[in-house]
């Protein structure tokens, strides 16, 4: 699933290919579940920005100082591409159609994307560990004893880690060195504050070096954009991995294996490591 970086570069192609284009109507495929766009602007541009896992489009009446904002999640594989109209993708779900003859198209082989017309960024999301990160420390710092949850499940919480995912979360974590995955996330923040860095700083690794290059994501820039690999950890054939809580697998340093999965055997370990009481 796309997350933070992914949604940067989404967002930083829906700007570079519409610059200076002018867009004349939007078409949505009926075959998607979501509703109609009802842009009634004769000729308009098109903006984004990310934030997370969220990106927002801004069309902007050519003819006055009006816009409207859709909100948009790309779901598993959904992405944006540029094409000559008539081209577009066999999965093309949004058609905004150009003067130039040309069509930017949303494209989602599995549907999992959705857009709302007339949002911005949901409310139940928290700061952007990027480009807001002073208020993503303070979110999280202020809420240290609601982080109960171990680390490795906790950093999937967009209510706090707005952006990161699975890879990210892998990435972040092995990269900590001797960060225990598996204790409490709110105490392994309150003795290592500078994993709050790391929520911003490997993000932006990733999109400095292409994006996490992941399955069933395009980068939209195309293979010449990856400047070099990523993944240490994630999808790493040498690392361990096990299941979350909510069926996703996570990706670890093997020097962790020693970790129980019963309730039970894992209590003592928490005990052992200063995480719960017996």
């Amino acid at each position: 699933m796309p997350e933070l970086a992914e949604l940067k570069f989404t967002s930083d192609y829906v700007n570079q290919v519409s610059e200076g284009a002018t867009y004349l109507r939007v078409e949505k495929n009926p075959v998607h579940k979501c509703e109609d766009l009802n842009i009634p602007f004769k000729s308009f541009k098109i903006k984004a920005k990310s934030k997370g896992k969220e990106m927002v489009l801004y069309f902007l009446d050519e003819h006055s100082d009006q816009f409207i904002t859709v909100r948009i999640t790309m779901g598993m594989s959904g992405h944006f591409k540029l094409t000559n109209s008539g081209d577009e993708a066999k999965h093309a779900h949004l058609k905004f159609y150009r003067k130039d003859g040309t069509t930017l198209s949303f494209v989602d082989v599995r549907r999992f994307g959705k857009w709302k017309q007339g949002l911005v960024w949901s409310e139940n999301r928290g700061p952007d560990p990027t480009t807001e990160y002073d208020e993503f420390w303070k979110n999280v710092m202020t809420n240290l004893t609601k982080l109960k949850k171990p680390l490795y499940e906790m950093l999937m919480d967009q209510k706090y880690f707005n952006g990161i995912g699975n890879y990210l979360r892998a990435e972040i974590i092995f990269r900590a060195g001797d960060v225990d995955p598996f204790l409490p996330a709110g105490m392994q923040f309150a003795r290592y504050p500078k994993l709050l860095d790391l929520c911003r700083d490997i993000p932006l690794l990733a999109y400095a070096k292409g994006g996490g290059s992941i399955k069933d994501w395009d980068n939209p820039f195309g293979d010449e954009s990856i400047q070099e690999r990523f993944m240490l950890c994630y999808g790493n054939e040498y690392m361990a991995k096990r299941k979350d809580r909510n069926g996703r697998t996570f990706w670890y340093d093997p020097k962790w294996d020693d970790v129980p999965t019963s309730r039970d055997d894992l209590g003592e370990y928490l005990y052992e490591r200063g995480g719960l009481a017996r």
